[in-house]
């Protein structure tokens, strides 16, 4: 019985250990720096050319979109939440077709970005984000309404209440 369990202990360490010493070692990507890929490409590009051969033209363009950190998220569904002072929360709102939010926020919020985001195939529709940073301690709201473009007619309404600590 004895040689038994030592032959299954062998045997499951051996189906263990063996892939792990034979797998190929993973490497995280390196990071690099804004616009550095940009300019190897072109680099190599024109280290590639023919002897001979002058570049007519070179193109570079740089496409940059600054994507914003956030801690804390909040939708429809939100209405209260707790953040310290610096924290940032992405506000995410479903926009009705016509209709444009019109938001505000209390004096110790600051919105950092606002962004209408259009409707791609296969989604459910346009929606807008708010990325908003606690700035002061206390008590806090971060209210809109939907409203008609030249008109008084409203849609949906959100108030998001907001405890900085």
């Amino acid at each position: 019985m004895d040689r038994i369990v030592t032959f299954l202990l062998l045997l499951v360490s051996a189906v263990l250990l063996v892939p792990g010493c034979i797998a190929e070692e993973q490497v995280a990507p390196e990071v690099l720096p804004e616009g550095a890929v940009l300019e190897e490409v072109v680099e190599e590009a024109v280290a590639a050319q023919l002897p001979g051969e002058e570049v007519v033209e070179e193109v570079t363009e740089e496409i940059t979109e600054e994507i914003f950190a956030y801690n804390v998220t909040a939708d429809v569904n939100t209405t209260d939440i707790n953040m310290t002072v610096g924290q940032v929360v992405m506000i995410e709102l479903p926009e009705t077709t016509d209709f444009e939010w019109n938001v505000t926020a209390s004096e110790g919020l600051t919105i950092v970005n606002d962004t209408h985001i259009d409707a791609v195939e296969g989604t459910v529709g346009a929606f807008h984000q708010w990325f908003v940073e606690a700035a002061a301690a206390g008590e806090q709201a971060f209210s809109g309404v939907e409203q008609k473009a030249d008109s008084e007619e409203t849609g949906s309404e959100y108030t998001l209440n907001i405890l900085v600590e």
